[in-house]
């Protein structure tokens, strides 16, 4: 039989352009559904993410800036759904493209008990953001004692230092966070440490205005 390139072609072209349309078709549904698992997480939507997961949603999806479904728990407080999320794998320390793991976001908001179900799991207690700022540092910014005394208790490095040199009780000290003041100064910071330009914690509360947190760093012995 003689064969027809021209027809061939044709045939090839076609089965190149079903492949290609399956693949889309198949990627378009599983963004949806992982965008959709995001979605649900953060918003505490035990039995929706329960669903997703079961039907086979990759747990670890990420949306455009690089947040997964339990950095969106996390970030909410849902203990629930971040328990669910672990127990289904899900990357502990994945980061978004700024660099803010689950850890981070519970920590910034105060979510303490989220904090502890992350931290038993093993998320990385000194991971640092893209400016480098740690766990500790971005929760003692947001005035989180009870978060700040859960890390101390850790392991967290309590004088751990910017780029800059400036610490977690100098960034406190920036914005009057007495209650983390008295929280870090409890967990042995160094009330006297200096920054590159020599600016101590209690010169920053002082520039600021920040009395209280002035007089407590100077019953500390800030000089």
């Amino acid at each position: 039989m003689q064969r027809h390139p021209l027809i061939d072609a044709r045939r090839y072209a076609f089965v190149i352009f079903l492949l290609a349309a399956i693949y889309a078709w198949t990627s378009a549904w599983a963004g949806e559904h992982e965008s959709g698992l995001i979605s649900a997480a953060g918003s505490g939507d035990l039995a929706r993410v329960r669903a997703m997961l079961k039907s086979g949603t990759n747990v670890n999806a990420k949306a455009g800036d690089g947040v997964t479904a339990l950095i969106a728990a996390s970030d909410s407080g849902y203990e629930d759904v971040v328990q669910l999320l672990l127990s289904a794998k899900a990357d502990i320390n994945a980061r978004t493209s700024n660099g803010v793991s689950a850890l981070m976001r519970a920590a910034q908001r105060g979510h303490a008990q989220v904090v502890k179900e992350l931290l038993a799991a093993g998320a990385d207690l000194n991971a640092r953001k893209n400016d480098g700022a740690t766990v500790l540092m971005q929760a003692s910014q947001e005035g989180r004692g009870d978060v700040i005394r859960t890390l101390l208790a850790a392991g967290a490095d309590v004088n751990a230092r910017l780029s800059n040199g400036a610490t977690a009780l100098m960034l406190a000290a920036q914005v009057g966070q007495t209650g983390a003041i008295r929280a870090l100064l409890t967990g042995k910071a160094d009330v006297n440490a200096k920054a590159e330009n020599g600016a101590t914690a209690l010169m920053i509360a002082s520039k600021y205005r920040h009395q209280e947190a002035a007089n407590v760093l100077k019953e500390a012995g800030a000089k």
